[in-house]
């Protein structure tokens, strides 16, 4: 049984898959499933979820 992608869950979630050479080939079909329609699938997504370092 295959499992389906799940949507990115933050901005820095986005930008990790499509740099990290390993995870690159998910992201693409993560990014389809990111809700948000065709263009703004990434610009809706929420910039952290984690505490805010500094």
């Amino acid at each position: 049984m295959a499992r389906r992608h799940t949507g990115f869950k933050s901005k820095a979630q986005w930008r990790y898959f499509f740099a990290n050479p390993r995870l690159r080939r998910y992201a693409r079909q993560k990014a389809h499933a990111t809700k948000g329609g065709k263009v703004t699938r990434f610009r809706r997504l929420p910039a952290r979820k984690g505490a805010r370092r500094r």
